[in-house]
């Protein structure tokens, strides 16, 4: 059963690279260098993010993912500087990948509160696919099927650019954090000719938040994250969340066809603080899948460390 659940999510692997490639978050909303590199800076301080998330927990061989970011403004410039690393598995493929990123953020207004930013990014992604490893009959010899008779080790690079436009009280940003259409193998067809079978593609991506105030103590942001790959449906994440006392995030997300999530997030000090959200899924594999859970760690570093003991310094986005 173990093998044919690998088989299967190799099968899923090889839809997805077709289809949606990156890895998608529930905490999204808080993981923005992961969606655009113009992100970078946004929150006047040295921010560090890191997310683990583990989806479908009753399959085996379902995704694994994580990121790791870390972007600050430089000083004395409208400059700002972010890293990422991801980590993606899934089967038998797994990613590894490190971007970095630039931003320019032009001030905009009389009070300047408002900010354009431009990012752009620029990194590499080592895609492995361990096809030898997989079962391919019932008696678990491995490599009889040509197909799963090689290891797949690529080194693949990349470039994306982004803008984002946003205050204390919004935010809309668009990006496509992979320009390059890389291609992951060749297949050698019966006419000799050699045709791509699997290769990454664009991810077009825009997002929008604004900030309501419910009373001194609540905070009401809604948010959402659309998703556009060629040849697939548009993907739309709509959330809802709210803010108490600034300090306790509470809020639920819907993934439209495919889960409906619930989150929180808790400052336990005015730098630092933690998430966990979980998806419960609904979509055709609602009877297999079990639900996904997702961790969030987050912490600021401050060039003026007034901005941090200040109860009012709250970033929402």
């Amino acid at each position: 059963m173990k093998k044919i659940f690998l088989i299967v999510a190799t099968v899923v692997s090889s839809f997805i690279l077709n289809a949606q490639q990156d890895a998608h978050y529930s905490f999204y909303m808080f993981n923005g260098l992961y969606l655009n590199p113009a992100y970078a800076g946004s929150h006047d301080v040295v921010n560090v993010m890191a997310i683990g998330r583990k989806q479908w927990t009753n399959i085996a061989g379902a995704p694994t993912s994580a990121s790791v970011s870390i972007h600050s403004p430089l000083a004395k410039s409208n400059s700002a500087m972010g890293l990422i690393y991801t980590f993606d598995k899934l089967g038998s493929v797994q990613s590894n990948g490190f971007q970095l990123s630039y931003a320019y953020r032009l001030p905009l207004g009389k009070k300047k509160n408002t900010k354009l930013s431009f990012g752009l990014q620029a990194g590499v992604t080592n895609y492995q696919n361990r096809l030898a490893d997989v079962g391919t009959n019932p008696g678990g010899v491995t490599g009889i099927d040509p197909t799963f008779a090689n290891n797949k080790n690529l080194w693949l690079p990349n470039v994306g650019a982004g803008l984002y436009l946003y205050s204390k009280r919004y935010y809309v940003g668009f990006s496509v954090p992979h320009l390059l259409n890389m291609s992951l193998n060749k297949k050698v067809n019966y006419a000799g000719d050699k045709t791509d079978y699997a290769r990454l593609y664009r991810h077009y991506l825009l997002t929008a938040g604004y900030v309501f105030n419910l009373g001194k103590k609540v905070k009401f942001r809604p948010s959402f994250l659309m998703k556009y790959v060629k040849n697939t449906p548009l993907d739309f994440d709509i959330t809802a969340a709210f803010l108490f006392i600034d300090r306790i995030w509470l809020g639920a997300s819907h993934r439209v066809g495919d889960s409906y999530d619930f989150f929180g997030d808790f400052y336990v000090t005015p730098q630092f603080h933690i998430g966990y959200a979980y998806d419960l899924t609904v979509s055709g594999l609602t009877k297999y899948a079990g639900g996904s859970h997702e961790v969030m760690l987050g912490y600021d570093f401050a060039y003026d460390k007034s901005r941090i003991v200040n109860p009012r310094y709250v970033k929402y986005f």
